[in-house]
């Protein structure tokens, strides 16, 4: 269950920050690969992706249909994960007593206010 709600939340996440119609050119990547695969029998997929990927070199018009080839419309989203840090919380002693409390000798309110705010009374 962990894995299957890791994968979810990691495909939701690039999910999030793929454009639709980069993703519809997928087929066009394979197409092209497997053209590649028969010109070069034993080329790897890596291989194939960092010939078109990291290099600037274009080969035929084909390869700027491939997608995520044109950055102009695409942006980075920064992540940055902090690892959880173990917080131990301990009981505070107090360093000094109070020796006295400080009260009123007299009410805080004027008398004419206490008059408006009495409860109800039975009629």
């Amino acid at each position: 269950m962990k894995r299957f709600l890791a994968i979810s939340l990691l495909a939701f996440y690039l999910n999030s920050y793929t454009e639709v119609h980069e993703v519809f050119r997928l087929p066009i990547l394979f197409e092209h690969f497997t053209e590649h695969k028969t010109l070069v029998a034993d080329l790897s997929f890596w291989d194939f992706l960092k010939m078109h990927y990291e290099s600037d070199v274009n080969h035929d018009t084909t390869d700027e249909q491939l997608p995520f080839k044109v950055p102009g419309h695409s942006f980075i989203a920064i992540s940055m994960v902090l690892p959880a840090l173990k917080i131990s919380l301990t009981e505070a002693t107090p360093s000094a007593t109070l020796s006295y409390t400080f009260d009123y000798k007299e009410s805080f309110f004027s008398s004419s206010l206490q008059a408006i705010f009495q409860p109800p009374k039975l009629a």
